[in-house]
């Protein structure tokens, strides 16, 4: 499921931070700066990540337009549907 993947991922790369989230309850509604937590740095490392778990490439413009979690995951299915 792409949201399992997803927190897995979000956890790994914000592991250094000092961030009280539970990325393990992260879902669809959150938003990724405001609840998440994720810079413009952490933002572009998260869709490096999702691009070699998925091995996709994500369209930037759409990648950069997201605000939450569903957003992505959207972006996200509609790169693997492409790719069938």
């Amino acid at each position: 499921m792409i949201i399992e993947k997803l927190r897995k991922i979000t956890k790994a790369i914000m592991a250094d931070t000092n961030s009280e989230v539970d990325f393990d309850k992260i879902s669809a509604e959150h938003k990724l700066a405001e609840d998440v937590g994720l810079t413009s740095i952490s933002m572009l490392m998260l869709v490096i990540s999702i691009e070699e778990e998925f091995s996709i490439e994500l369209p930037i413009k759409e990648a950069s337009q997201c605000v939450t979690v569903g957003d992505i995951i959207k972006v996200i299915e509609g790169c693997l549907d492409a790719k069938k």
